[in-house]
């Protein structure tokens, strides 16, 4: 009897617990170029006006109800809606990012801040640009890959025209495998790519 009260105590309070836990990792949070991570609201988007935009500054709201505005380059990472972005510096200008060469380059020294968010983290990586058309609510997007150890992320893809199967190709040579199927359309989103070069690809120990 004793041992049945026991377990029952135990199954609840880890009903009790699975709700709090859940709302705890899914909490807003802030993370600082210097290092600190602060939990709170987090406000990265101007919807004013005809259009959204990106605030200049990114506002964040304390437990305790105290705002303050942070600058993007103090900011490395945030997490929002359940939507982890990371910050790079990326080389080029808005304009020429989403439209010339699939490459850009991570630059500190010349490069302008976006906030990508996160997809996949891996090996190879899988991020989103998002932005917004001026004087429009639609949000856009292109796929960014990444592997670990490049200091550029290359665009994978052409809106509707889906996979840039020429910038995969040449970006992921070393893996035979995913080559011959991204040439013979049997991957055909990123997802596709980046689940097969993650199990196929990456050398096993």
């Amino acid at each position: 009897m004793i041992k049945a009260l026991s377990a029952g105590f135990c199954l609840l309070m880890l009903l009790a617990e699975t709700p709090l836990m859940a709302q705890a990792t899914s909490k807003d949070y802030l993370v600082l170029a210097a290092g600190d991570t602060l939990y709170g609201h987090v406000d990265p988007i101007d919807e004013r006006g005809p259009g959204f935009k990106y605030h200049k500054k990114i506002r964040f709201t304390g437990p305790g109800g105290k705002k303050k505005k942070y600058k993007r380059e103090d900011v490395s990472a945030f997490r929002v809606k359940n939507e982890n972005y990371e910050g790079f510096w990326l080389s080029q200008s808005s304009q020429k990012i989403l439209l010339l060469n699939p490459r850009y380059d991570i630059d500190p020294r010349d490069g302008e801040r976006h906030f990508l968010r996160v997809v996949s983290k891996g090996e190879l990586s899988h991020y989103l640009l998002e932005w917004w058309e001026q004087g429009e609510s639609l949000l856009m997007s292109m796929d960014l890959l990444k592997k670990e150890e490049d200091f550029f992320l290359m665009r994978v893809t052409q809106g509707l025209l889906g996979l840039k199967r020429k910038v995969l190709v040449s970006y992921l040579q070393d893996c035979q495998q995913l080559i011959e199927r991204v040439e013979q359309k049997q991957l055909n989103t990123v997802r596709e790519v980046v689940d097969f070069y993650d199990e196929n690809c990456l050398a096993k120990d």
